[in-house]
This record gives C-alpha cells, sequence and structure tokens, in this order.
C-alpha cells in the first residue's frame, strides 16, 4: 500500500473511554472539539469506526458526523447494568460481540487510558496493532489524587496490561514518557510524545474589547485546580475572575466568594466552540493547578494569543516558557497574586508573551501536524503487520 498523507485507505476502530458516549460529549460541550480530530483523518480517506459506551441517542448524533464515521453505540450490543462493577464486567463482552469489526479493522486505538481492558482484548481477538494513546497518565494521576491503595492497584494493573499490548504509545508529555518507562519498562522507541491538537484556525486571536480587570479560568472545579487559592489570591483587590466549568467543588467554592466578597462569576460549561472568543476578551488566563496532564485549555488561551499564568507543577511548566511564553508561578496564594498583578499592569508584557504563545502552538500542536505524524504510523504498523504474516 503506497503512503500518501493526503490519501489513506485504512480502517480506523477507536475505543472510547470507559462509559463515555457521544451523548455525554454533547452534555458536556466536547463534541465538536474530540470529533473534529477524527472528521480530519476521514477526510485523508481513513475509514473510523468509534465504539463508545451509548445506547441509540449515540446513533441520532452520528446522523450530523462525517460520512466517513461510522458509530457502533456499545449498550445496544451488551447490558449496561446499573452499578458500575458489574458494568465493568459486562463490557468484557464487548470486543467479542463486535470482532467482526475489529478483525477488518487495519488499526485499533484507545482514546484514554481508562477501558484499556477491552482494546486489549480487542487486539487478541483481531490480532490487529494497537495504539494507546492517552490525553494524560491516568496512574500518575491516581498517585498525586491520593486514591486508595485497592484503586491504585486496579489502575496500576490496567495500565500495565495495556502499555505492553500496545505496538504504539502516545504520551502527552515528555514527563509523562519518564514515568510510563520508570514505572512499567516500557521501551523508549515504543512510546511518542504526542501533545493535545489544537486547531489554530480557530483558536486565533480576534479583535474583540477585552475585559479590564478581569482574568479567566476555564476547566473543571475540582481539587486538583487549585481554585480556593486563586480566589484567595484575589481578595481585597480590584480583579474579578470568571469561571467557565462545573465540578464537584463549586458550592464550596462559592461559599468561598461570598465569605471573603470576593468577585467570581461561575459562568457554566460553555459549548467548545464558544470558548475563541470568551479567551480573547480576557487580558489574563490563569491555570493554578496542582499538577497537569497537558490541558488543553491552556493550549487553547495561547492558541488565542492570550497572556498566560500556570503553576511549577508537572503538565505546566513543560507547556510554558517562563518569561517567554507566559509566566510560571509557584501554586500559592502570594506568587499568584503577585504575578497577576505583574500582567495586569503590564499591556506590553501581555501582548509579547501572547505573541510568543501563538507561535509556540503554531509550530507544536496543530492539529494538521499531529495528524500527518499520525497517518505515518498507520503505514508503518500496517506495513509491520504484512510483514510478520510473509
Amino acid at each position: 500500500m503506497k503512503y500518501d498523507t493526503k490519501k489513506q485507505n485504512y480502517n480506523l476502530t477507536l475505543f472510547f473511554t470507559w462509559d463515555v458516549s457521544l451523548a455525554l460529549w454533547k452534555e458536556k460541550g466536547l463534541l465538536q472539539r474530540e470529533v473534529r480530530y477524527y472528521e480530519t483523518l476521514a477526510k485523508k480517506g481513513i475509514a473510523v469506526t468509534f465504539l463508545t459506551w451509548g445506547d441509540e441517542r449515540d446513533l441520532e448524533i452520528a446522523k450530523d458526523l462525517h460520512k466517513g464515521i461510522e458509530v457502533i453505540p456499545l449498550y445496544t450490543r451488551i447490558p449496561c447494568p446499573r452499578n458500575k462493577a458489574l458494568r465493568v464486567l459486562s463490557s468484557l463482552l464487548a470486543p467479542w460481540v463486535i470482532r467482526d469489526t475489529l478483525k477488518a479493522s487495519d488499526i485499533l486505538k484507545t482514546n484514554q487510558m481508562w477501558g484499556g481492558w477491552c482494546a486489549v482484548l480487542g487486539k487478541i481477538i483481531s490480532k490487529k496493532p494497537l495504539i494507546v494513546r492517552t490525553g494524560f497518565e491516568l496512574y500518575h494521576f491516581t498517585i498525586q489524587q491520593g486514591h486508595g491503595l485497592l484503586r491504585r492497584a486496579f489502575i496500576r494493573f490496567i495500565s500495565k496490561i495495556t502499555y505492553k499490548a500496545a505496538d504504539r504509545i502516545y504520551l502527552a508529555t515528555q514527563e509523562d514518557r519518564d514515568f510510563v518507562t520508570k514505572q512499567f519498562q516500557t521501551p523508549k522507541d515504543k512510546i511518542s510524545i504526542r501533545p493535545n491538537w489544537i486547531n489554530t484556525k480557530f483558536f486565533k486571536p480576534m479583535d474583540v474589547p477585552e475585559k479590564d480587570n478581569h482574568i479567566l479560568f476555564v476547566g473543571r472545579l475540582s481539587e486538583q485546580k487549585n481554585l480556593p487559592v486563586l480566589i484567595e489570591a484575589i481578595a481585597e483587590t480590584p480583579w474579578t475572575l470568571d469561571i467557565v466549568g462545573e465540578g464537584e467543588l463549586q458550592e464550596e467554592l462559592e461559599q468561598i466568594t461570598q465569605n471573603n466578597s470576593v468577585s467570581v462569576n461561575f459562568l457554566g460549561s460553555l459549548p467548545n466552540d464558544a470558548l475563541p472568543e470568551i479567551y480573547n476578551r480576557y487580558p489574563v488566563f490563569v491555570l493554578p493547578s496542582l499538577y497537569e496532564g497537558n490541558p488543553k485549555t491552556l493550549l487553547e488561551a495561547m492558541a488565542c494569543g492570550r497572556a498566560v499564568l500556570g503553576t511549577n507543577v508537572d503538565g505546566i511548566k513543560s507547556v510554558i516558557q517562563n518569561d517567554k511564553t507566559g509566566i510560571i508561578c509557584n501554586p500559592t496564594t502570594q506568587d499568584i497574586y503577585q504575578s497577576i498583578k505583574l500582567l495586569l499592569s503590564d499591556k506590553d508584557l501581555r501582548k509579547t508573551l501572547g505573541k510568543a504563545a501563538r507561535i509556540q502552538i503554531e509550530e507544536t500542536q496543530t492539529l494538521e501536524k499531529l495528524i500527518d505524524k499520525e497517518l505515518a504510523d498507520y503505514h508503518i504498523l500496517a506495513k509491520t503487520k504484512e510483514h510478520s504474516h510473509e
């Protein structure tokens, strides 16, 4: 098969993250962003099959997707018990039920690590090459989040067998690569650094009015994001924090805001396609997290030419070049306060950092560059498979 990055004829089957469906993506405002990558592959001739953990609702949503994408909602083929443990057990049936689809594939791929056991079983059944893609390293996150030993042991087991079964592994950062090679004794040449992609034609600088003395946060309202410290950092200042996102800490954060008389607006979740204009209306974007993978919201803000502030932690310090494409500070109230003050008081600095941030994203993380790299991998894996049968 002749290799051509503009036109391919491979069949790709994507295993969705366990218990995630197109309907859930749509509900969370993620559908357009998550599907766009595979629509681009489909336009280049890849026949894409989504194996989702959805039901008939996913079939309705699928009608609006590119004609090169087929959707198989697995909960139309296997039971969907209400009990989570039973759903995990029933998921073991999925690869067998759709075995004909798997055998007709050229490449299998995971969307995340969670649910990787299905992809491993799929590879065993079909004997097709498997790409394991993780937007963040799940076992590392499990440790950082302080989960119990039983959950950590389960995640480690799933990660180990999935990485071992993979023919190619996509990790978002060098930090993740170092962690995986050390924890799971995975050969480095099996791993490719593939950061999250950004559609720079969509996320771009816009000529819209900025909100003076406003800062923006976009993301899930969870302990990981360190939002109480950010709220404390702007207490007794003329600044306003606008928060886009939802999560389990929202009520607690609202209470902190009321107790400290801080100017904070909770804007809720917004569709991804609404975000470029949102980013462009704020002079400063802040990500005060305690740890990250390869945060899409930070990358989107940088692509929009915003001045970004992030904390000196894994997943952020590998993205922001301090004092060049953004500002890095410690995840403390005082350091965050001082860094916001610096950025809001210096328009020229914001402009310089934002311009450099945009260039960095264009050079490293565009949709087009990452698509071409993945197509090259399809060719290599398919050829390797052909040679193994000669």
